[in-house]
């Protein structure tokens, strides 16, 4: 009100009029002087006036000066200087203010003694401006400690303190931005949990109540895009908006509400496409900048929002002056941001993608040009964190023209996926890293694309091994020939190193917690798990720079090149196929010496296609299992599975057997041709070994034309897991078999087919170990003992924490078999054959990483593993599976040759296909994974 802000005008007259009082040496003066510091700011609040802020500043500084180290008043005196400052330079955005202001904080704390009661706020004081700080220069230590300050000030702070509420405010939102720099869940955890804490603990009628809860609206719309949870994303935005009408139109910090609200209607309306919510953020994001001063240091802030609120109303209206508001308003977030800000390659980022936009639809050539230029400024940007400078990258080698365009487009990708070691290390957990990796779709087949595009079909190969199966990275290196030759030269850092491989993992799967447990008790060990992750990574860095720097182990763990790579297609090639939007390619890799890689091209295949195929062939599937819908759709449903099939054909499978010389079916009597698919990306879901037209007559010239007709196919998921197969040591010439057979589980509908299946199997290998009621624990104790296992039982993909997908045994409710159970085994076995439904299915993000159960055995030591793609009917599994043995076994005169399972698996599904050949979903399913 108007009266208010006289009151405080006249306060700081008579504070003025006091200190001029008062002269130089009086021991009253420092106190003057910090009335009329304190009285400044409440009115330069209310104002916004930077005059007021800057006296506030000169006169906490004389005050401080005239004040003696050991005054009592110090602390205090040196806490109202602080705010100031740090408030100076919101106003002014200048790096040294800010540097004084963490300075003069710093002296703050350390005058107070660590049990005086006042000590939480100058911690809470030097929290907020080392936040501030690390917004501006990026340094992640500098976050690191702001959040253990502003623990320490909530730690401090009685529960009945009026100040409780801010302190734990802004430890929320320290944890936020710790969260989008490191991604550990358990940070978010933390954050709407003492977000939430904040709003409670603040009456609804309180001043600082819309800022609480502001802050609550943003730390969920981050829960929400870590989770995909919609319920809270809703509730994200009903707090944003409740927070909007709780301010002031004049207050200073509406600007800031109306900005978290627009990204919260942002992210709501991309989840539910209403457009009067997409309306309704462009008019929240407009009011935040039209009531920011056009100084400001959060005005970029504001202005980039507004300009990525506006290309998605293009994107939905295709107004091209739209796109060209969006354009001017992201130039001028720019040309207010530093150099050397943090923010600048998100913001150069978003300019360059728009332009990259402007220029598709007429926009020049200079559009592109200039996009190309911000993305490489953001790409360089070492402020930035690592995923904007990834997408940078990304943009740069996509968009690039002109005649250095390939050589420079590859130099890019190359960056991006250097970069990828920082996005996702192992200092985090499990899932933190999958989230990590989940976040970079498409990086392989871009990579490949660009290789392809310089001329250098070697390199393509190369970048797709490293770009894909990183989760797997480090179990494989320490399985490899180079630990084995590590062990032989230097067997004190091969032990030291399996040790830390060990912490690690241990790490990976800490104890579990009880929900009686107090939730500051959890929070507390989930910051110490973290802690230990991060040393037990530190300490795993720094012992692999030590072996790298031994003669020989310059490379140590790192992914092979070419000619190592192309010494394991000796047994037949191996054939990646990728899909980016630049090109579509099967890259053929031989173990020629001369030309280890040939491309063949796939003109009529297309990302978007590879999508849609996907799609269709997944809505198929569903079809053909819903007993829901009439049997004439059910029927309909696999005449579009054979569809796929054709289309598969004719688009990828056909051009590559051409190439490959295996232009006609199989003849009797002749060896079967080999060939390994290792499909990148989307193509991982889409079945290469039954592509064709299985409808062809058999008589026809040639044969039918089909990939089960012409060759033996295997899948691996990079050529290091092949090699990690077949240089494994082998077995016992005759390995055991165990059969783990789950009839029944509890939840489960019960699988008459297993009875039969495990009864065919024990018949075909007499001395077969049957576990008939299983259980997580007996199967694991039984697993290093058998070279063979088959699994006849349900298996579960979970696609939102893929480390979970389980087999399901007698126990599963209470101890699943889950993936981290199988990878976690170091064995050296020869066949596990999964008869179990989803076992090679995984989320789509995390395709190149193979995160399912098929991979999960082949990782732990299996040369071989059979699985499926979806869903199978359980006595059609045994069919298969019975068929399967009596190929391995010579219908049971012979012991199993694991080593003929990919030809059997073959011979299996081609009778199984002659029986039901109208009927895919029943004989394209399994999968040979494997040497």
């Amino acid at each position: 009100r108007v009266g208010d802000i006289e009151v405080l005008r006249e306060a700081v007259k008579v504070s003025r009029e006091a200190v001029a009082a008062v002269p130089q040496g009086h021991p009253h003066r420092a106190m003057h002087l910090n009335s009329l510091v304190n009285a400044l700011q409440a009115l330069s609040g209310h104002t916004g006036r930077t005059e007021a802020l800057e006296e506030a500043v000169q006169a906490g500084r004389e005050a401080v000066a005239a004040t003696p180290h050991h005054h009592p008043n110090r602390a205090g005196y040196l806490t109202s200087l602080g705010v100031a400052l740090q408030r100076l330079f919101g106003r002014v955005g200048e790096i040294e203010v800010l540097e004084e202001a963490v300075q003069v904080n710093r002296e703050a704390v350390a005058t107070v003694p660590h049990n005086h009661p006042n000590r939480a706020t100058p911690l809470n004081n030097l929290g907020t401006a080392l936040q501030t700080l690390f917004e501006r220069i990026g340094d992640i230590e500098v976050l690191k400690e702001a959040v253990q300050v502003n623990r320490e000030a909530v730690a401090t702070t009685p529960h009945n303190h009026p100040n409780r509420a801010t302190h734990l405010n802004n430890l929320a939102g320290n944890l936020l931005a710790l969260f989008e720099h490191i991604g550990e869940i358990e940070v978010l955890k933390e954050a709407v949990q003492v977000g939430r804490e904040a709003v409670a603990t603040v009456p609804h009628n309180h001043p600082h109540h819309a800022v609480q809860i502001g802050n609550l609206g943003s730390i969920l719309q981050t829960l929400f895009e870590r989770t995909g949870d919609i319920e809270v994303l809703e509730e994200a935005a009903q707090v944003g908006r409740k927070a909007v009408a709780t301010t002031p139109h004049n207050h200073p910090n509406r600007a800031v509400q109306l900005n978290n609200l627009t990204g919260t209607l942002a992210a709501l309306f991309e989840r539910v496409g209403d457009i009067e919510i997409l309306k309704e953020a462009v008019k929240t994001s407009r009011e935040a900048v039209a009531t920011t001063p056009r100084d400001h240091p959060s005005r970029a802030g504001y202005l980039h929002n507004l300009g990525n609120i506006l290309k998605t109303l293009f994107e939905r209206s295709t107004d091209i002056e739209v796109l060209e508001e969006a354009v001017r308003v992201s130039r001028e977030a720019v040309s207010a941001t530093p150099h050397d800000h943090p923010h600048r390659a998100v913001y150069l980022n978003s300019l360059g993608g728009k332009l990259a936009n402007l220029f598709e639809v007429g926009g020049g050539t200079q559009a592109r040009e200039d996009a190309c230029r911000y993305f490489g400024e953001a790409a360089g940007s070492t402020t930035s964190d690592t995923v904007t400078r990834i997408k940078a990258y990304r943009r740069f080698a996509l968009l690039a023209s002109g005649p250095d365009a390939p050589q420079a487009a590859l130099e890019a990708v190359e960056e991006a996926i250097a970069l990828t070691a920082s996005l996702a290390p192992g200092s985090l957990g499990r899932a933190d890293r999958e989230y990590q990796l989940g976040r970079l779709p498409g990086l392989p087949e871009e990579a490949a694309a660009a290789a392809l595009a310089a001329g250098r079909p070697e390199r393509a190969v190369e970048l797709l091994e490293r770009a894909r199966g990183i989760l797997a990275t480090d179990t494989l290196g320490l399985r490899s020939r180079d630990a084995v030759r590590l062990r032989e030269h230097a067997p004190h850092l091969a032990d030291e190193l399996r040790q830390l491989r060990a912490r690690l993992d241990a790490l990976n799967h800490p104890r579990p917690t009880s929900s009686a447990e107090a939730p500051e008790v959890l929070r507390e060990a989930n910051q110490r798990l973290a802690e230990h992750r991060r040393e037990a990574h530190d300490a795993w860095q720094s012992l692999i720079a030590r072996i790298s720097g031994l003669p020989g182990f310059e490379d140590f763990l790192h992914a092979p090149p070419i000619n190592e790579l192309a010494r394991h297609a000796h047994e037949g090639p191996v054939v990646f196929v990728t899909a980016s939007p630049r090109r579509c390619d099967a890259l053929v890799l031989t173990d020629s010496a001369d030309a280890p890689v040939r491309v063949v091209p796939l003109p009529t295949l297309t990302q978007d296609a590879a999508f849609e195929q996907g799609e269709r062939l997944l809505a198929a599937l569903h079809a053909t299992t819903d007993h829901e819908i009439a049997p004439r759709a059910r029927v309909e449903a696999q005449r579009e599975i054979l569809a796929v099939l054709t289309w598969l054909w004719d688009t990828v499978a056909e051009p590559v057997l051409t190439d490959l010389g295996h232009t006609t079916a199989h003849q009797p009597g002749e060896p079967w041709p080999r060939l390994w698919w290792c499909p990148v990306g989307i193509l991982a879901y889409l079945p290469l070994h039954a592509a064709g037209h299985h409808t062809d007559d058999v008589q026809r010239e040639g044969g039918p034309r089909t990939v089960l007709d012409r060759v033996v196919s295997s899948y691996t998921t990079t050529v290091r897991a092949l090699a990690h197969a077949r240089t494994r040591q082998s077995g016992p010439s005759t390995p055991s078999t165990l059969v783990v057979a789950a009839a029944k589980a509890p939840g489960t509908p019960p699988l008459p087919g297993v009875r039969v299946e495990a009864a065919a199997i024990t018949s075909l290998i007499p001395d077969a170990r049957l576990l008939a009621t299983p259980t997580r624990d007996t199967v694991l104790d039984a697993l290093p003992s058998h070279g063979i296992a088959h699994f006849s039982c349900h298996g579960e993909a979970d696609w939102t924490d893929p480390a979970r997908s389980h087999l399901v045994l007698t126990d599963h409710a209470t101890a699943p078999l889950t993936i981290a159970d199988i990878t976690a085994l170091d064995l050296t076995a020869e066949l596990a054959y999964l008869s179990a439904c989803d076992t090679s299915n995984t989320a789509p993000r995390l395709a190149d990483e193979s995160l399912h159960i098929t991979g999960a055995f082949h990782l732990a030591g299996y040369r071989h593993v059979i699985g499926t793609l979806w869903s199978v009917d359980d006595r059609t599994a045994a069919q298969l599976g019975t068929d399967f043995y009596a190929h391995l076994t010579d219908n049971g005169t012979a012991p199993p040759q694991a080593d003929r399972s990919a030809l059997a698996l073959h011979l299996a599904t081609t009778r199984l296909r002659s029986r039901y050949p109208h009927v895919p979903s029943l004989w394209a399913a399994h999968t040979h994974t494997g040497t």
